[in-house]
């Protein structure tokens, strides 16, 4: 299995007060040499792109019900807990809620199943590379 990645580029909602809500996109993205990863990242100003990685299993059962504890909180909102998704990210340097359309994020989610099925992450990761990239550093 060979591809370059999984991409998804969105807008999602930038929550920064109860009256302060900003447009800002938003990249998913997913690569087999990193199975059990998602990657995510927005800009937060023209100059400052703000990137996160967590688990993939995480966004899977946050756009459902509730998930995570700690830096990262993902949770299925909406009318019928299914349309949208909030997702809060927390470090020492600052905490950060955007909320976006659960359509999208569960389409492409799917991609990355079909890509590297649940189960057979084990199975994509080259581990004679990373252990010789982990050893020369």
């Amino acid at each position: 299995m060979d591809f370059p990645g999984l991409e998804l580029k969105i807008r999602m909602t930038l929550v920064a007060g109860p009256d302060a809500r900003v447009f800002v996109p938003v990249r998913l993205y997913y690569k087999n040499t990193d199975p059990y990863a998602v990657h995510f990242s927005f800009d937060f100003t023209p100059d400052t792109v703000v990137r996160w990685t967590f688990a993939r299993e995480l966004l899977d059962q946050g756009l459902t019900a509730p998930a995570g504890i700690g830096d990262v909180k993902i949770t299925p909102i909406g009318p019928h807990r299914h349309c949208g998704f909030s997702i809060e990210l927390e470090s020492p340097g600052g905490y950060s809620r955007l909320e976006g359309p659960a359509a999208s994020v569960k389409a492409w989610l799917a991609k990355t199943y079909t890509a590297v099925a649940a189960g057979q992450e084990s199975k994509a990761v080259d581990i004679d590379s990373f252990l010789d990239e982990l050893l020369t550093r």
